[in-house]
């Protein structure tokens, strides 16, 4: 009796052997908490990128056949077409941008608590910046076609705003920052640096077909590329003061755990 109810006991153990041959149970117990999570984050931004060609692929272009397909005239269809065909070129270098930035993670980092809130939060303001900076420049130059041929062409630029729920993620190190100004009495200062650091995407210009090029449609034309260009410097703001904070406290947290008084005392 008592050996058949040990053989009920092993059953687990007998199943996992023969079925999973103890992959699992290897997997969870040679685990390493720093090599092993560098690589698995690595792996997910690498998917990650891969899932995000295919949406965009997939969502342009059935965006751009819904557009060729109501009634426009001749000129928006041609120009459509090429306007299409770069955004859809755009997906390429954005999956670049998250796979490179992620892959940079599966390098070497001091512990986990560096690795969580420094080169992870850093790695995502930088992905972030740069993936809508490549979307604003490919819609800028959608809008630019859209302006030389004076037509409404195809194009992501009025839907941009669809990217403003990541805008957070690189604007958050500013937005504290200029909390803490707001505390200690520099509003003015906070004011600007919330300026500098905000989200602009400019959307689509609108053109009527007249062939009459305004100064107010070129500029905002050329307000387009400035507006990338002034993302990507609000994005090195984010970085360089989540670099500063993050010192602040590391260095305050630091020194709780072994506190110390600048004090020098001497023995008379």
């Amino acid at each position: 009796m008592k050996k058949i109810f040990n053989q009920l006991l092993e059953i687990p153990n007998f199943v996992n052997q023969k079925v999973l041959n103890a992959k699992v149970n290897s997997a969870v117990e040679n685990f390493d908490g720093e090599h092993g999570v560098r690589c698995y984050v690595k792996t997910i931004y690498q998917l990650l990128a891969l899932v995000t060609l295919v949406v965009m692929e997939i969502s342009l272009l059935r965006a751009g056949i819904a557009y060729l397909t109501d009634a426009h005239s001749l000129i928006e269809k041609a120009g459509s077409v090429i306007t299409l065909v770069l955004l859809m070129y755009s997906a390429f270098p954005i999956a670049q941008v998250i796979k490179s930035r992620g892959e940079t993670l599966g390098g070497t980092h001091n512990g986990m608590i560096s690795f969580v809130f420094n080169d992870f939060v850093k790695t995502n303001i930088r992905i972030v910046g740069e993936v809508l900076a490549i979307a604003g420049l490919f819609a800028a130059f959608a809008n630019t076609l859209s302006f030389l041929t004076d037509h409404n062409l195809f194009s992501t630029g009025g839907d941009l705003d669809l990217l403003k729920p990541l805008v957070p993620v690189f604007t958050f190190p500013a937005e504290t920052f200029s909390t803490l100004l707001n505390a200690v009495g520099l509003k003015s200062v906070a004011e600007g640096l919330q300026s500098i650091t905000g989200y602009r995407m400019a959307a689509a210009g609108q053109f009527n077909g007249d062939f009459v090029w305004s100064s107010q449609d070129l500029l905002g034309v050329v307000g387009n590329y400035v507006n990338v260009a002034l993302g990507l410097i609000g994005m090195y703001i984010s970085l360089t003061i989540y670099q500063y904070l993050y010192t602040i406290a590391s260095n305050l947290i630091n020194w709780a755990a072994n506190p110390s008084l600048p004090i020098s005392v001497k023995n008379k």
